[in-house]
């Protein structure tokens, strides 16, 4: 037994192993912390500035109905909360203005409505739309003259010109039909519902038309009744064909559930909120007379924020798998070098002598064999 011995203590690391413990956890607290700071958005927008983001941030500072700043007027003031936001732009006096825009529906001010669709597209005359009327079913023959008419209107809608028209808002539709009847809108939504309907001959034309049923993202489970003289060649080919072997012309309708409904865009007219049959009884919804149903197909990305966020990370995971391996490789020959040591002969389990070809025999036995 030995009681002094200069090896170290049983579980001990060298001072080479502590020092490479020691800035591998370093390390790892770095990584963890560059991680915290890249998840902000902020980080980014520092490294990759939004020249559009910048100039739509400086021009929506000055407020349009004073000579204040907004950004400067919430500095001054101080009391807006996180959780509150300026509905409108205030006065001098510090008092809002009357023109309060909704943020929810997105209500242009109604009043200035004519100086704001000055691009080309002329609105409905208001005195072809006095015998439309609301929350009825169907379009009443007192109505079919301004409905033929908007109908036409909105097939000579020129598309190029649609780019500074307003977005409709479902809200606004059903809260104010009259101060929206006869503007022309932009829509955009998912269709639920395509059907082609023969018209009869009218004053203003007649043939084939697209009804379609579509939900917007602020109508939620609401539907918007569509009228389109026209849709696009994809939207065709998803209506049935009548094939050689059938004998009765199929039924034009497709409906879409909520996974395969194409999203659509188009340019129309409001013309009233009308009453349809549902499960609930009858409820209502706002109908739009528009030229051309438009199938929205998905944008192709051909360069984003990521692709330069790519060598960044890939030059971050090469260094982080580097450190790794060099450490690994430097445990495993520490790892052989203590295994020549006296230190881990002694950590070894103590051996055990095996019985299992040993031999007993007797003090007889033996003297037995001797006499023989």
């Amino acid at each position: 037994m030995r009681f002094r011995t200069k090896q170290r203590p049983r579980g001990a690391l060298r001072r080479g192993d502590q020092r490479r413990l020691v800035a591998l956890i370093a390390g790892v607290a770095v990584i963890m912390l560059c991680f915290t700071i890249v998840r902000r958005p902020q980080f980014w927008h520092k490294m990759f500035p939004d020249t559009e983001s910048a100039a739509e941030v400086i021009s929506s500072d000055a407020a349009p109905n004073s000579g204040v700043r907004l950004n400067d007027w919430v500095a001054n003031d101080g009391a807006i909360q996180y959780d509150e936001f300026l509905s409108s732009a205030p006065s001098s006096d510090g008092i809002a203005t009357s023109d309060v825009v909704s943020v929810t529906t997105n209500r242009l001010p109604l009043d200035i409505a004519e100086s704001e669709f000055s691009s080309g597209i002329p609105r409905v005359p208001k005195d072809l739309l006095k015998t439309v009327k609301d929350d009825v079913i169907g379009v009443y023959s007192a109505e079919s003259k301004a409905y033929y008419a908007t109908l036409k209107m909105a097939t000579l809608i020129d598309e190029k010109k649609t780019s500074t028209l307003p977005t409709g808002a479902f809200a606004l539709f059903m809260d104010s039909p009259n101060g929206s009847r006869g503007i022309p809108w932009r829509v955009e939504g998912r269709l639920r519902r395509l059907a082609e309907i023969k018209e009869r001959p009218n004053p203003y034309g007649g043939g084939k038309v697209y009804d379609a049923w579509i939900t917007t993202p602020d109508s939620g489970d609401q539907l918007i009744h569509v009228v389109s003289m026209n849709v696009d060649e994809t939207l065709k080919r998803l209506l049935p064909r009548r094939s050689s072997r059938q004998t009765e012309p199929p039924r034009p309708v497709v409906e879409f559930n909520r996974k395969n409904s194409p999203d659509v865009k188009f340019t129309g007219y409001f013309f009233k909120r009308e009453g349809y049959a549902s499960r609930q009884g009858v409820s209502l919804a706002p109908l739009l007379l528009a030229g051309t149903l438009h199938e929205i197909h998905a944008a192709l990305v051909t360069s984003t924020r990521a692709e330069q966020l790519t060598p960044y990370l890939g030059w971050l995971t090469m260094a982080v798998c580097a450190g790794v391996f060099f450490v690994g490789c430097s445990f495993m020959r520490s790892d052989a070098a203590h295994s020549r040591t006296r230190a881990h002969a002694l950590t070894r389990l103590p051996a055990y002598a095996s019985f299992e070809n040993v031999t007993a025999t007797t003090i007889a036995e033996t003297l037995g064999e001797l006499e023989t």
